[in-house]
């Protein structure tokens, strides 16, 4: 930073001054909170979602291996 004393800024050269939250900032600037804030409710809505089906009972589907013949079996399975 230099120690020169900075000129006054001429009225003229300003076109606009916004009051209010994110006054005068560039269009990317004035959208930050908004998509932290959309971000966030996101992210809780599916936290939601997932906690909810969370607790359905898990169903194994498709083909299931089966075991050798005679391999697998306990005694008491045998027909007398």
């Amino acid at each position: 930073m230099s120690d020169a004393p900075r000129s006054p800024v001429d009225p003229r050269s300003v076109r606009a001054v916004r009051p209010g939250h994110g006054a005068s900032c560039s269009s990317i600037g004035s959208v930050v909170d908004t998509l932290f804030v959309t971000s966030l409710l996101g992210s809780a809505l599916f936290a939601a979602v997932v906690a909810a089906l969370g607790k359905e009972p898990v169903e194994v589907v498709g083909d299931e291996q089966r075991p050798a013949e005679g391999a697998g079996k306990a005694p008491d399975d045998e027909a007398p």
